[in-house]
């Protein structure tokens, strides 16, 4: 059967069933939740689903939730190799075709009859990739459901802006569009309206903001639980140095500049080792991290990613491109990256690999960093408070690293 052929099939079947999804929509969910208003029904917290794009760090966000006395959880339809650390990974279910049809619009019925809060990404919830994609959030709302709406980078970056924002940036080098950015302005612009005008928060980090003018970017979302990313450090006497850098996407991180560094520096007589890390799931490339001296993170996008707050939180010393720290970065308190672009980016490597002190201590900070910024305690007290707002609780939300 055709792509062409089978997209049809698909068409006509999601046609088929959004009359039926509308009528339990509103005959079924609508009154049974107005109900449990009626009688009074109060938790004593909301309950709380991610998902269903799967990035890795909704199961550490929901981590951080349940720390806080929540019932949280992920559901994802297709997870990434690198990770399948999900409560519920429907992957194996998409192989039969007629469940494929049903499963995101049965999702939906049964998460807006379990869950109160949805955290869903700017690309999409549930209804993703059907009909029903753009019905999602106001059916959310006109149930009562409270959503917030966080920024990955991909689903929200978008060309025209990228190549403002200077000299280096992600769309500079690209071969390979819809990987990094969305690329079609108008199509952000109206997913962006769309987002905000049903959203209860939107939430950004990095260059990130950037693209969604509005969001908050004072909560630093990304938790990380350091019970299994313990500090490791790095050797006074290794050689040569061990430069990491994992080029999951080559062409976006700058994965190019290091290499012709490294070897300009070998050339040079530098004692110094390139290690790439591809295709690895997250224990393994864990292991290969330990080993390293120096983590390059990436040096065209403009903000680091969650590469360098695992090399953080194994004490390593991390290189990655900030375009504006003043903005992006966390106030009152140190980030201890090195910054540096493709244009500085030699003298940055020269300066860790002739001390090794130096690395050591930044290392040391960045653990720190870590611990301050992104662990689940940290995280998780962010996001009570938010969620407390949410509830229409009293209580200050108050953002920053607190």
């Amino acid at each position: 059967m055709s792509v062409r052929v089978m997209h049809g099939a698909k068409a006509v079947g999601e046609l088929l069933l959004l009359p039926l999804f509308l009528i339990l929509v509103f005959g079924v969910c609508l009154p049974w939740l107005a109900l449990q208003q009626l009688w009074g029904r109060r938790r004593t917290k909301p309950r709380i689903i991610w998902g269903p794009t799967p990035i890795i760090n909704i199961s550490t966000n929901a981590a951080a939730d349940r720390l806080y006395g929540y019932q949280s959880d992920t559901l994802v339809y297709r997870p990434y190799f690198i990770t399948a650390d999900f409560t519920y990974n429907l992957e194996r279910w998409w192989r039969y075709p007629p469940l494929a049809l049903v499963i995101p619009w049965a999702v939906f019925l049964w998460a807006v009859l379990r869950y109160d809060i949805f955290h869903l990404y700017f690309d999409g919830g549930f209804l993703n990739r059907t009909l029903g994609k753009r019905l999602e959030l106001p059916l959310l709302k006109l149930l009562g459901k409270k959503i917030i709406v966080s920024a990955y980078g991909g689903d929200v970056r978008v060309e025209r802006i990228t190549r403002t924002l200077g000299e280096y940036n992600c769309c500079m080098d690209c071969t390979q569009r819809l990987v990094a950015c969305i690329c079609d302005d108008d199509l952000a612009r109206r997913n962006l309206a769309h987002v905000q005008r049903y959203a209860d928060s939107t939430l950004s980090m990095g260059d990130m903001t950037e693209y969604t003018p509005g969001s908050r970017n004072d909560l630093f979302y990304w938790a990380i639980d350091l019970k299994k990313w313990p500090f490791v450090g790095v050797s006074l006497s290794s050689s040569p140095v061990k430069v990491l850098h994992a080029p999951n996407h080559p062409q976006f991180k700058g994965t190019r500049y290091l290499e012709a560094c490294i070897k300009q520096l070998q050339d040079e007589g530098y004692p110094v080792q390139l290690v790439l890390v591809t295709g690895l799931g997250n224990e393994e490339a864990k292991e290969v991290y330990t080993q390293a001296d120096i983590m390059a993170d990436q040096f065209l996008i403009g903000w680091h990613g969650n590469f360098a707050v695992e090399a953080m939180a194994l004490g390593k010393p991390v290189v990655a491109y900030i375009r504006k720290p003043e903005v992006y970065l966390p106030h009152g308190v140190e980030c201890p990256i090195v910054n540096a672009n493709p244009g500085t980016l030699r003298q940055a490597l020269v300066t860790l690999i002739e001390n090794p002190t130096l690395r050591y201590e930044l290392g040391v900070k960045g653990r720190q960093y870590v611990e301050q910024v992104f662990s689940l305690e940290r995280v998780g007290a962010r996001m009570d408070r938010l969620y407390r707002q949410l509830e229409g609780d009293s209580a200050p939300v108050g953002g920053g690293v607190r």
